[in-house]
């Protein structure tokens, strides 16, 4: 695995969990984020790299800062 996939899975796998910290179902993040439930799926696989406007809707809708992300993703890889 590559150092650029392996932060896509990291991501996802670090968005998945403040998702269900949250309490939100993919839809429901889609809603408030207004991304599609699709796309939360495929970043949360790792299958998808999200542009830093994408990182700030996502905080966003989960009510965190961005940089909380990026922090735990850093961490972990």
């Amino acid at each position: 695995m590559n150092r650029l996939s392996k932060i896509d899975s990291t991501f996802g796998t670090v968005l998945r969990k403040k998702r269900l910290t949250k309490k939100l179902t993919q839809e429901a993040l889609s809603i408030e984020s207004s991304l599609s439930r699709a796309y939360i799926s495929e970043l949360e696989m790792g299958h998808k790299d999200p542009s830093l406007f994408t990182i700030f809707k996502l905080a966003t809708a989960l009510k965190i800062k961005p940089s909380t992300i990026i922090d735990e993703v850093e961490r972990q890889i």
